[in-house]
């Protein structure tokens, strides 16, 4: 047996080490990345994704809650739910107002919206200006209705519209 021969087995056994310890190094991994070039040009764009996107998470759901019973939706888990829009409306009850109720930033917080009950077509509809109400992920929001009569259950439809945003 050549010393070749004898030498070869160690030779590839301290390349393959060599190889292994080069591609683990974090100053390899960033020397490689460093050789990667993108050409963003006019004519030739590198395609994007706004990734925080409304659109791409579109939300919305109907609640029914009235005087006795609060209407509730759960938010996933690993998203925000944000409320942009609400409006909603009750057919001629004593209805005052909606509150929803939302855990924010780990805080519990409300927003009251009035109905608007000067309405003459039996129709009474929520006063609605722009909303921003957000909701932590996995948290529970609640929907209730303040009413001047206890024994009133008249149906009352909540339009809740929003997006998710991803919680990382």
């Amino acid at each position: 047996m050549s010393t070749l021969q004898k030498v070869r087995p160690y030779f590839f056994g301290a390349l393959g080490m060599a190889v292994l310890a080069m591609t683990i190094s974090p100053e390899v991994r960033s020397a490689a990345a460093a050789l990667v070039s993108v050409t963003n040009t006019f004519s030739n764009p590198v395609p994007t994704r706004a990734s925080d996107n409304p659109a791409f998470q579109a939300w919305g759901a109907r609640v029914f809650p009235n005087v006795r019973a609060y209407a509730s939706l759960v938010v996933p888990a690993g998203k925000y739910l944000v409320m942009n829009d609400i409006t909603g409306f009750h057919n001629g009850t004593t209805a005052i107002d909606l509150e929803v109720v939302v855990q924010s930033n780990g805080v519990g917080s409300a927003k009251r919206i009035p109905f608007d009950n000067t309405s003459t077509n039996g129709l009474r509809f929520l006063r609605v200006g722009p909303s921003f109400i957000v909701a932590d992920p996995g948290s529970t929001v609640y929907f209730f209705i303040d009413d001047a009569d206890y024994n009133d259950s008249a149906g009352i439809n909540i339009d809740v519209h929003g997006y998710y945003v991803a919680a990382n």
